[in-house]
């Protein structure tokens, strides 16, 4: 959950599609490591909510969407947890879940507030400037200390910086999904865009 600057979640699409009967998830964190002999996993967060996997009872698995209860979890260095779920007691049960997304069900996430936005809902996007140039698609979300920031993938396959914040991002479309910005002095002088339509 997050404000408008603070989009919630990670590096791809992180709410797939699903037929109209099946469960929609949501992406909170990725097993990046194992920590300790004893099953501990290290979480990478992929929400803004550093308490959120303190407030839930169990997560899913992103392969199999197997439920797994929570049994401890504790903060770890930077955006980290470490996380013990029951049932994974060895290292060689927790090896298992390396690079695994763990997941909630969609509709257990949270309303935001107004202008605030969840990452799954930017990653995707297609951005454009306020004067109409094009500049590419959101691919992914970094988190840093004072905001967030979108990296913009261009049509040439460059990589655009942008800083999530209300002076840059003036408008989200979700129906359309599209963001308008007016970027900053500078921030696009090495962006290679397509040339405007000319107005008839």
């Amino acid at each position: 959950m997050a404000p408008l600057v603070d989009a919630m979640e990670p590096l791809e699409d992180m709410v797939p599609k699903q037929n109209k009967n099946e469960q929609e998830w949501a992406t909170i964190g990725k097993v990046v490591a194992l920590f300790g002999v004893h099953g501990e996993l290290k979480v990478r967060l992929l929400t803004d909510i550093p308490n959120r996997f303190a407030e839930l009872d169990a997560v899913y698995a992103s392969t199999d969407h197997k439920r797994y209860s929570i049994e401890g979890v504790r903060p770890y260095k930077g955006e980290m947890v470490v996380l013990k779920l029951e049932g994974i007691d060895t290292a060689n049960a927790a090896e298992t879940l390396r690079n695994v997304d763990l997941q909630i069900p969609l509709s257990d996430l949270a309303k935001l507030p107004p202008d605030s936005y969840y990452q799954h809902d930017i990653l995707g996007l297609s951005v454009s400037t306020l004067a109409g140039q094009s500049l590419g698609t959101i691919v992914d979300i970094l988190v840093t200390g004072s905001n967030d920031v979108y990296v913009i993938k261009t049509a040439s396959g460059r990589q655009v910086l942008i800083p999530a914040v209300k002076q840059v991002i003036k408008q989200i479309d979700l129906l359309r999904h599209t963001m308008h910005i007016d970027p900053l002095p500078g921030l696009l002088d090495e962006v290679e865009t397509p040339p405007l339509d000319e107005e008839l």
